[in-house]
């Protein structure tokens, strides 16, 4: 039997706010601002602009929060407007 995506989490989310800049990785591309949605230990998750970015695509992001690498571990549209998942590249801030 496949786990809900809440079992599969590793650490406890709690709210965030404020901007989050990504820019991803390997790409010859502008950065672009999200909003963070909620945070953890080990990742967050962000709404933005960028309807192309996919999982498994890596994304140096910076906010008051910390900076890094993270890999976009889902991504979900709803009309002009995305919201990923991200899974914090460890050793990388």
């Amino acid at each position: 039997m496949k786990k809900s995506t809440a079992d599969r989490r590793q650490a406890p989310r709690r709210p965030a706010s404020g901007e989050v800049r990504l820019r991803q990785a390997g790409l010859i591309a502008p950065a672009f601002a999200g909003r963070l949605v909620d945070m953890s230990a080990t990742g967050f998750r962000a709404r933005h602009s960028c309807l192309t970015l996919g999982c498994g695509a890596r994304v140096a992001y910076e906010s008051e929060r910390g900076n890094g690498m993270a890999c976009a571990v889902w991504t979900r549209i709803v009309g002009r407007e995305a919201e990923t998942g991200f899974q914090i590249i460890p050793g990388n801030s």
